[in-house]
C-alpha cells in the first residue's frame, strides 16, 4: 500500500454529535475521494467494506470510512424517514469534511445494505447525483432508494446476491435501464455475498467482486 496517514477528521453529524470516522489520507497527492458508508450490523472492518477500502487507497484515494454505529434504540425507535433524515445528516457532513482536505477531481460513494439508502440521500438530496457510486447489497424493495438510483448521473455498479431477499430483479432492471449502470449478480449468494457453508464459494465471490470494483472504477 502507499504511504497513508490514517487519522480521523472532526465531523459534525445528526444533532451536532461528533461523527465516528478513519480517513485514509495519502502521503501525496490525491484526486479522489471515497467516502464508505456501513451497514447496520456490517462495519468498515467487514470484508465487503473492508477490501475494497484498502483498494481505494492503493489506487491513490483518499478514503474516509463512516464509522457511526446505527444499532442503537435511539436510532431504531425512528420511524423510516426520520432515520433517512438522521443517515444523511451524517453523510452529508462526512462529504463536507472530506472535500475540504484537498480539492478532488472525482468523488466515489460506496456503501452496504443501509448504507445504500445514504448514497440514495446523497444523490437525491445533497448534490451528489454526478459521483461515482457503488452499491453493495442495495435495499431494492424500498422504492425511495429506486426513485433515488434513477436520479444518478455519474457512473454506477450494483454489486448483489441472488439470493439476498433484499434483491429486486425487476428494480434493478428498470435502473440500469434508465441510467447505463453496471451490475455484479452472485449466484445464490446471501446478504453478506456469500454461501452459507461454502468458504471456498464465498472466497471466490469476494475475489470477483474486488476484480470488478477494479475494472469499474
Amino acid at each position: 500500500m502507499a504511504e497513508i496517514e490514517i487519522t480521523q477528521l472532526p465531523i459534525r453529524g445528526h444533532s451536532g454529535v461528533a461523527l465516528p470516522n478513519r480517513f485514509f489520507r495519502q502521503a501525496g497527492k490525491a484526486r479522489e475521494l471515497a467516502l464508505v458508508l456501513p451497514g447496520l450490523n456490517y462495519t468498515a472492518d467487514n470484508p465487503l467494506l473492508y477490501y475494497p477500502t484498502r483498494l481505494l487507497a492503493e489506487r491513490g484515494a483518499d478514503v474516509l470510512q463512516v464509522r457511526a454505529d446505527y444499532t442503537h434504540s435511539e436510532f431504531q425507535a425512528l420511524e423510516r424517514l426520520e432515520q433517512m433524515r438522521w443517515l444523511g445528516a451524517d453523510a452529508q457532513a462526512a462529504v463536507q469534511a472530506g472535500q475540504s482536505q484537498r480539492d478532488y477531481g472525482r468523488l466515489i460513494l460506496i456503501g452496504k445494505s443501509i448504507g445504500t439508502l445514504t448514497e440514495a440521500y446523497l444523490v437525491s438530496q445533497c448534490g451528489c447525483a454526478q459521483a461515482t457510486t457503488i452499491w453493495l447489497t442495495p435495499l431494492l424493495r424500498q422504492p425511495w432508494l429506486v426513485d433515488a438510483a434513477l436520479q444518478c448521473r455519474g457512473r454506477a455498479l450494483f454489486i448483489a446476491g441472488t439470493g439476498d431477499r433484499t434483491y429486486d430483479q425487476e428494480a434493478l432492471q428498470r435502473i440500469q435501464d434508465a441510467t447505463g449502470a453496471r451490475a455484479l449478480l452472485l449466484p445464490g449468494a446471501n446478504h453478506s455475498l456469500e454461501i452459507a457453508g461454502d468458504l471456498q464459494q464465498s472466497l471466490k465471490f469476494m475475489q470477483e467482486i474486488l476484480q470488478t470494483i477494479a475494472d469499474f472504477l
